[in-house]
């Protein structure tokens, strides 16, 4: 899984693996303005979140961009979709997760708990999104 650190700066190197690039493609894209970095001393640092919006954008111009499978050294075509499958299935327990834990009220004791106002907005808005899915069975039923 992909940490968001605050202000997390990562180096040409770690970039590429994270963007499944090679680092002479990573310092081209900090040539052409496309990937936001600084210098520090002789060193390009890129910030981690900039990193993951480029990847989060998928571009698909130019050469195929190395899979997450060979970038974890994993060259077979059968593990990265295996790695896709898993990530699906992934997808799906997490949301039966939230929807068992989120489909109510939501309790003051999960709120008082976040460790940060971030974590305290992600319970808000997933339990209003539950709120929402309930009020709309509601008005569908002739309640509302």
């Amino acid at each position: 899984m992909i940490s968001l650190k605050e202000d997390a700066m990562l180096s040409v190197g770690e970039s590429a693996r994270q963007l499944g690039v090679s680092p002479s493609r990573v310092r081209a894209l900090i040539k052409e303005g496309r990937l936001p970095a600084a210098k520090n001393g002789r060193e390009w640092m890129i910030r981690e979140e900039d990193v993951l919006q480029r990847l989060m954008a998928s571009p698909r111009a130019g050469r195929p961009r190395v899979g997450v499978a060979d970038a974890l050294g994993e060259h077979s075509q059968g593990s990265a979709a295996a790695a896709r499958a898993e990530a699906v299935a992934c997808a799906h327990d997490l949301y039966d997760a939230c929807r068992h834990a989120f489909g109510h009220l939501p309790p003051t004791e999960m709120m008082k708990a976040a460790r940060c106002q971030e974590e305290a907005s992600f319970y808000m808005a997933v339990f209003d999104f539950f709120l929402q899915q309930r009020q709309r069975e509601l008005v569908k039923e002739g309640v509302f």
